[in-house]
């Protein structure tokens, strides 16, 4: 089955410098894009935006993922690496679930699932100082939907060097959950009343074949990450396509253990939360 594709190492918090070529006025700095707060977000004055990424030191990376945007299904990403090497204009979210979430889309609607992602894979590892990503949306005026506003929002920037297992994730087992905390209640008169509340993600997926190999990197992964770090997930990567969008997930790993089926074989049962 497809083959899962994972950050766990964020180098975009070690970042030196994180700029964009715009931001509303009022509006919080593109250093926000460091932070784990969904509910903050840059705001660019138009639909074009480049956030800017620079280190001291070179950091690998073949990964970029951005967890929560309001990108609309016409949305593009590109990058320029070290000023010399071009990724060209993709796909950013195609036939995202944004296009048809009701009401304003915007960071206010992410902590109610109105929001989409984007994920960049790379067939090589590049050795990077500097990354520029640019966002058009430019179409979104051409969805003939008037709640989508004429700026871009963007909680998130992950980037860095994804691991990905030999063998794929299990076709068994694999399954998204949409949670939601909304406490439903019932007054004495009959009616009933719902105190709205946020809704995220959760992911259950089988990494039901491991090799030493994987065994040894996963280990690294869950005494690096634990429960406390966040991490990025992708168990269809390439393309932004809608299986991507629905399977891609940015949150915590919950605590499992890797089982031994016979020797250098191993499994593993991942849960992941999203943010």
């Amino acid at each position: 089955m497809a083959n899962v594709r994972i950050i766990y190492n964020n180098v975009a918090e070690s970042a030196s410098s994180i700029s964009a070529s715009t931001t509303v006025s009022n509006g919080l700095s593109a250093n926000t894009l460091a932070t784990n707060s969904k509910s903050l977000a840059h705001r660019s004055t138009g639909t074009t935006v480049t956030y800017t990424l620079t280190w001291s030191s070179a950091q690998q990376i073949n990964g970029i993922v951005l967890p929560a945007t309001n990108l609309s299904s016409t949305a593009t990403i590109s990058v320029l690496i070290n000023g010399t090497t071009t990724i060209s204009a993709v796909n950013a979210c195609q036939n995202t679930t944004l296009d048809s979430y009701p009401g304003v889309k915007n960071v206010n609607s992410f902590p109610y699932g109105g929001l989409s992602k984007t994920a960049l894979w790379f067939s090589t590892t590049y050795s990077v100082t500097t990354l520029a990503i640019t966002l058009t949306d430019t179409g979104k005026t051409s969805l003939g939907n008037p709640v989508y506003p004429s700026y871009i929002d963007c909680s998130r920037i992950i980037c860095g060097k994804y691991w990905e297992p030999s063998l794929g994730v299990s076709k068994e087992g694999l399954e998204i959950t949409i949670s939601d905390t909304t406490q439903t209640t019932r007054s004495d008169a009959g009616d009933l009343y719902s105190d709205r509340g946020n809704i995220y993600d959760q992911l259950n997926f089988n990494l039901a074949v491991l090799d030493k190999t994987d065994r040894e990197e996963l280990i690294k992964i869950m005494k690096y990450v634990g429960s406390y770090r966040n991490i990025a997930v992708s168990i269809f990567p390439e393309g932004n396509n809608r299986n991507e969008q629905d399977y891609l997930i940015y949150g915590k790993r919950e605590t499992s253990g890797i089982g031994y089926l016979v020797h250098n074989f191993y499994s593993n049962s991942f849960s992941i939360t999203g943010w």
